[in-house]
């Protein structure tokens, strides 16, 4: 694996505000590693060792979580071969359900004092969208 000053871990933001939850709809978001410097088969592994890391040490109270393969060509198969299969990706992604923002705050807290790393590389874990 090529030698990284940290790998960029991006936990996105723009869902349901707490409080502001339509009906029949919940709080969903995801964790992905920002970079195309290192392999899918490498995302793959820093997010599982995430992962890990919440459910053996974490308490997300009623959170579900789950490490998901995400194929945007699945979710818009009109943009295969259209002028806009630019846009498509393929991403291993760490799924949060039910996260709340105030829940949010204190999970990138707890991760971030952590200090967790991968092949000895910090992993930098911010929320931004």
């Amino acid at each position: 694996m090529k030698k990284h000053i940290s790998f960029p871990i991006n936990i996105w933001d723009d869902y349901y505000e707490d409080g502001y939850v339509p009906e029949g709809e919940k709080q969903e978001t995801y964790m992905y590693v920002e970079t195309d410097e290192v392999t899918l088969e490498q995302k793959k592994n820093i997010l599982e060792h995430i992962l890990s890391y919440i459910n053996n040490n974490l308490k997300l109270n009623g959170v579900k979580t789950s490490l998901i393969f995400y194929d945007s060509k699945i979710k818009y198969p009109t943009l295969v071969g259209s002028e806009y299969e630019w846009c498509l990706f393929e991403r291993w992604e760490v799924r949060f359900e039910n996260l709340t923002h105030k829940r949010l705050f204190k999970l990138l807290d707890e991760l971030t004092s952590a200090n967790l790393m991968v092949d000895n590389t910090p992993l930098n874990i911010y929320s931004e969208s």
